[in-house]
């Protein structure tokens, strides 16, 4: 029998967790520290706990074999369900807020246009932006030699995603579409921590400030949508709109397309510019692996621009970024909600119960990974992959649902990684403040203040 769903008449176990407050329950640990509350709790209760806020009951999950459970060998009774109303507000019925037959519809659609292939055919796109950024960087350092990573990053990746996105020229709407962007995630958070936020139609300056932005971005949106049907064009736009149902033949509304659109600005460019903030944090941290990154770009590249066709060569590179990954998975935390009651491994999960899932922990769980919090690269060689369970590292989700853009979001990494190499040093500012802001992603609190140097 499955050990994970055991037979419903078996006893069932007790759930362990943190007593927490009458009411409150672990609400003001929640508030002041929610990864060093979820930490401290997976550590003392094990690789499942339960604990109490406002008197409701939520569970969560860090043990890899029950994640993977949840995400793959059940993933049909564990839905997103409630932790993602709050998104549908901007997303609409985006790839990651949808469940059950309207997602398997979906992703059959959109999978096609994330292949590497397919892919490959945005990389001039995206290593323009990339050089343009970095020259304004050569300029900018004359006289300001100190930049913040977490800003230049989040600008950076923005822009790469709206520049592959519309192939039309939309230079002038750039500005307008990241501030527009920007309000609105924003928004999606604060609204998200609430327990009461006015109805959108009220006018508190909060939700006028919105609205505004939410026009901002449909009006962009829907003109490029239906440009792109009259003239289709070779961007992640015109592939998404290319796709055809293989069952059904039918393509996307221009509702679904803009749900997507503004799906993947959401989910494609903080997670990829997060990351890559910690990456140079990290660099910045073990020189003697920056060194041998720069090695390796170096005798692979010389001084050319990278091509699609040189990331399967930056074999040292993915090691260095799926190691960043593991430290500091952009997608720190994610939640499912259960259709049905189950039992899990002897423990009941009643239906409706939210069950969080973090891969920060489960990634430096020192029962699954030597050293936990040391920087090491050279975890991700083939040998020691081969050598541990596949379901202790998921910086990207797992299962049926993993993360549809993780082939753009590796491809965007080691461009960005390669061609600051070629031409910079990035060394953290001194006494620079290091702590996480786990938002939407995980942030750094303070920004990344760093020192760029032209080699």
């Amino acid at each position: 029998m499955n050990r994970l769903k055991s037979d419903a008449m078996t006893s069932l176990k007790q759930i362990p967790g943190p007593s927490g407050l009458p009411i409150l329950g672990v609400m003001p640990e929640m508030v002041s520290d929610m990864l060093g509350l979820f930490t401290k709790t997976a550590r003392e209760h094990g690789g499942i706990a339960q604990f109490k806020l406002l008197n409701k009951s939520y569970f969560l999950v860090t043990d890899p074999d029950y994640v993977k459970y949840i995400l793959q060998d059940n993933y049909k009774n564990y839905i997103r369900g409630r932790s993602v109303e709050t998104g549908r507000v901007l997303l609409g019925n985006g790839l990651p807020l949808i469940d059950g037959d309207f997602w398997l519809r979906e992703r059959r659609l959109l999978q096609p246009a994330f292949h590497r292939e397919r892919l490959g055919k945005l990389a001039s796109t995206a290593t323009d932006v990339i050089g343009s950024t970095l020259d304004s960087w050569s300029q900018r350092i004359q006289t300001q030699p100190t930049l913040d990573m977490d800003e230049e990053m989040m600008h950076l990746t923005l822009t790469i995603i709206i520049k592959t996105m519309f192939s039309a020229d939309i230079d002038d709407k750039i500005l307008a579409l990241g501030h527009a962007f920007n309000v609105s995630s924003k928004f999606m958070l604060w609204r998200s921590q609430q327990m009461w936020a006015p109805p959108l139609w009220f006018p508190v300056p909060r939700n006028v400030e919105y609205n505004r932005a939410f026009k901002t971005l449909n009006d962009t949106i829907y003109p490029l949508i239906a440009s792109g049907r009259k003239e289709p064009k070779d961007d992640l736009l015109g592939m998404l709109l290319e796709m055809r149902d293989a069952e059904t033949g039918e393509g996307m509304t221009d509702q679904q397309a803009r749900d997507e659109v503004v799906t993947i600005f959401f989910a494609g460019h903080e997670t990829t510019a997060a990351t890559m903030t910690w990456a140079f944090y990290l660099l910045s941290q073990h020189p003697e692996i920056e060194e041998k990154m720069r090695d390796e770009v170096k005798s692979i590249l010389g001084d050319r621009t990278p091509t699609f066709a040189d990331l399967p060569k930056l074999t040292y590179m993915t090691k260095v970024i799926q190691e960043v990954l593991r430290l500091y998975p952009a997608a720190y935390l994610f939640a499912r909600e259960a259709v049905q009651d189950d039992v899990l491994d002897g423990y009941p999960i009643p239906a409706n119960t939210l069950i969080f899932i973090t891969p920060y922990i489960t990634h430096r769980d020192p029962t699954l990974w030597p050293d936990p919090e040391k920087f090491d690269p050279e975890r991700f060689t083939p040998e020691q992959i081969a050598n541990r369970p596949k379901q202790i590292y998921y910086p990207f989700g797992e299962g049926p649902h993993v993360c549809i853009g993780n082939n753009f979001a590796l491809m965007e990494m080691q461009f960005i990684l390669a061609m600051t190499l070629q031409r910079f040093r990035i060394k953290l500012v001194p006494n620079h403040p290091i702590a996480f802001k786990p938002e939407a992603t995980l942030r750094a609190k303070y920004g990344m203040k760093m020192t760029v140097e032209k080699i």
